[in-house]
Parts: C-alpha cells; structure tokens; sequence
C-alpha cells in the first residue's frame, strides 16, 4: 500500500466494507495486545490478559499512575484509527456520525463492532427483500400488532436467555451482559422487528425497546425466576440501555438488503455474557458509615452496642418489601474471641470480636451471614443474587465522647460485592445498609437514653 493509499485509508473521509472494518479491528486489538505484553515481559512483570481490553470493567489496569502511564500514550493512536475507521463504516451504511459514541461504550462497543461487522453497505434504489419473506408473514404490518409482537418475542428471548444463564451456569451471572449487553439488546432487537416491514418514528421505536423491557420483567416475576426487588432495582440502568439499544435499531430499520439481525444479536450477547468473566476485577472491598449523637456516656452506650434486646416493629417500606431487618443482638463470652450474633429477620450473622477496647470500641469479622432479603413474590424463590453476590467482611462501633454527658456512635460496615458494573450496585448496596445502620443506632440511642 502507498503512502498516498494509506493516508486515504486512515481519513475520516469515504466509506468501508464490513469485511475490511471487521479484519482491520482484529488485527489492530491484536498488534496493541502484543505491544503490551512486550512492554510488560521486559519490564513491568507479568504479560496482560486480552480479555480486560475488549470488555475493560477494571479501571485499575488501565489508570494513568506509575507503570501504566505508557499505556494511554500507545493507546492514543489505536483509538484514533479504531474511531476513523468506524466513522467511515458508518458512511457506508447512511448512519448519523454521532453514533460512534458507541465506539467508547464498554460491552456495548462489542456489540456496535460485530453489528458493523455484519451489515452490507447500503445501497439506494434496491427494492428486494432478501430473507425477509418468512418474517413477512409472521411479523405483522399494523403498528400496535407489530409493537406488541416485537417487545413480547424479544422479551421472551431475554427471558430465555436469563433462564438459562442462571440455571446451568452459563455466562457471568449478574454481571456487564446481564444488566448492559442484554437490555441494549432487546431494545435494539425490538426496533428492527418493529420496523420489518416499514420505516417507523424514533418516538415509536424508543417506546417498543422499553416496552421489550417491561415484558421480561413480567415475565421473569411470572415464572418464579425474579422477585419484585431485584426488578426494582435492575430497572433503571436496564430502560436507559434498552431506549439506547432501540435508538441504533431505529437507524437501520426496514433496510431491504439486509435480513433482520435481530436473532444473531441475541446470540452474540449469549456468548459475550460467559466471555466477559474474564476480565472482571477482584470485587473492591467497600464500606458504609454511618453515625448517631446518643445523650448518654459511652460507658452505658457501650452495653447496649454490644447487645441489644428485641427492636420494635420496623416503621418503614424496605424493610416490609423483604429487606432484611435487624432484630436483636446477643454474645457469647467476653473480650476478644467472643462470638456476637447480630440476628435479622433472614437470620444471623455469626461475628467473631476482634478488638475490645471498652467503652471506645467494638470490631469484629463476620464468618457467616444469611440471605440479605426474601423476594417479594407469590413464589416460595431464592435467586442466585441471594447467595454470595454481596457479602458483610467486617463491622465496628466506635464511641468517642464528646463531653460527660454525651457520646458519638458511629457504625462502619466493610462489605463486598460481585454484581456488575459495581458501580451501579454499589448505590443500591450502600443505601440498604445505610437504612439497616440507622435502624440499630437509633435503636442503641433510645436504649441508652432512657432513665
């Protein structure tokens, strides 16, 4: 290739065949993987995996501190032929340029490549429905019809795929393709199947994607899989990427040349969700603080930190969704090595003491904890994300006076997760236990007020 052909061919100007996008992408990754791990083999130590840069959840690997600094200085021209390249695809099949944000969205980027990868060029003029004619006859042509076929069949789908994931074992549960891939999925699933047979509103298709939503979960709480809660809570990162995902099908709706792809997407992020486990990161040891002014010395708080009696009824919503609730507080023995039994409404956590500084501090391990909710729902369930996804390491009370009378008692929990992305998680996570830290504290506090 000349100089003169390869300064045209990294332009941001023309177009790009799907084979030349998918080839150049494969042999760029691998060249900047290779790359590296020279660089680490002769001086940094070990050789990186490929996995954390095709799916890179670990912020970590790549911070711009110490031995990784090089790595964004190499990394600065791969990203600009990578997104010149997608540019110039996005050419070839009449897209809006702006859509190359995909480009720098992790997993979804995953997607976004292999749906480049496989859509034709687009040509004007072409009036033939290449396999279309099987769908013809079972996609419907009027809107409502089309809408409900569309959100329902790709809801049922992610059902499946969700099923499946957690029953044999398949893929990361709970993980990027759980709670990103997939909603990106349905709704760009959803908006193609919609616009099968013709071009449809952006409004339409965004509203079919979020319905596809809608129906999994439904379905999913219909079949005993999932509880009320964890819907809950899944929900506002899902119908943000299904409204995404509906967005990219809108854009190639109703192409004549090409068959709906909507199948093989699916399948796509099914093998993705197991590819993706290896490059998740150690899950970060995290914690929650929280603090009460008890007017009482720290010599009569300190009994009631150690245990406390029987909490009243709890006189709030989570907590009457299936949040686990504190009850009571018990020990056996004194002094480090004691074994506290801080018990809730699923059962108890078994706490050995690890620091007995009376009245100053109470620290211990946690060794055995129950279920942290029981699911709202008709259905005797126990998902998978109640057995270890989120797990108490560590707890303390801490007393500090602050004049005779007075005392501040501040609750500290150390605690991990493995729901990704983490970050997500880790709002929901801190403000359960924020909740269940104000219910004890208060409770201490009314205790050792009382005359």
């Amino acid at each position: 290739m000349s100089l003169a052909k390869l300064v045209a061919f990294l332009s941001w100007k023309g177009d790009i065949s799907r084979a030349t996008y998918a080839i150049t992408g494969l042999l760029l990754f691998l060249v900047k993987w290779n790359i590296d791990r020279l660089f680490f083999s002769l001086d940094l130590g070990s050789a990186p995996s490929p996995f954390p840069y095709l799916l890179p959840t670990n912020a970590e690997a790549f911070s711009l501190s110490g031995e990784n600094l090089y790595i964004l200085f190499t990394s600065l021209p791969f990203i600009y032929i990578g997104i010149a390249l997608t540019i110039k695809r996005l050419h070839s099949l009449n897209w809006p340029l702006y859509s190359s944000i995909l480009f720098f969205i992790p997993f979804i980027n995953l997607l976004f490549f292999c749906l480049l990868s496989i859509l034709p060029k687009a040509e004007k003029g072409l009036n033939s429905k290449v396999n279309k004619a099987w769908l013809d006859r079972i996609i419907p042509r009027r809107k409502v019809s089309c809408a409900a076929l569309s959100a329902g069949l790709n809801g049922i789908l992610a059902t499946l795929i969700i099923f499946i994931s957690l029953s044999l074992g398949l893929g990361q549960d709970y993980g990027w393709g759980f709670f990103v891939g997939l909603p990106f999925t349905m709704g760009l699933a959803s908006a193609v199947t919609y616009g099968h047979h013709e071009k449809r509103s952006v409004k339409g298709s965004l509203g079919v994607a979020i319905l596809s939503v809608v129906f999994a979960s439904l379905f999913l709480f219909l079949l005993a899989i999932e509880g009320i809660i964890c819907l809950a809570m899944a929900v506002p990162i899902a119908l943000p990427l299904s409204a995404l995902g509906g967005w990219v099908g809108y854009l190639i709706q109703n192409r004549p040349q090409t068959p709906n792809p909507s199948l093989a997407i699916f399948l796509t992020t099914f093998l993705l969700m197991g590819f993706e486990e290896k490059s998740l990161p150690p899950s970060p040891l995290l914690s929650v603080r929280s603090e009460v002014i008890v007017n009482a010395p720290p010599e009569k708080v300190w009994n009631n930190v150690v245990t406390f009696s029987e909490l009243p009824p709890a006189d709030d919503w989570l907590f009457d969704l299936g949040i686990a609730c504190p009850t009571c507080a018990t020990i056996e023995g004194t002094g480090v090595g004691a074994i506290r039994y801080c018990n809730f409404t699923t059962g108890p956590f078994v706490e050995p003491i690890t620091i007995w500084d009376e009245p100053n501090v109470l620290a211990f391990d946690v060794t055995k904890q129950p279920a942290p909710m029981k699911e709202l729902s008709p259905y005797d369930i126990h998902p998978p994300h109640l057995d270890g996804h989120l797990q108490s390491k560590r707890g303390e009370f801490r007393l500090e006076r602050i004049d005779g009378d007075r005392t501040r008692l501040t609750g500290t929990t150390w605690y991990k997760h493995n729901m990704w992305p983490a970050f997500y998680w880790k709002i929901w996570s801190d403000f359960l236990i924020g909740r269940i830290h104000t219910r004890v504290l208060q409770h201490v506090k009314n205790l050792s007020e009382e005359r």
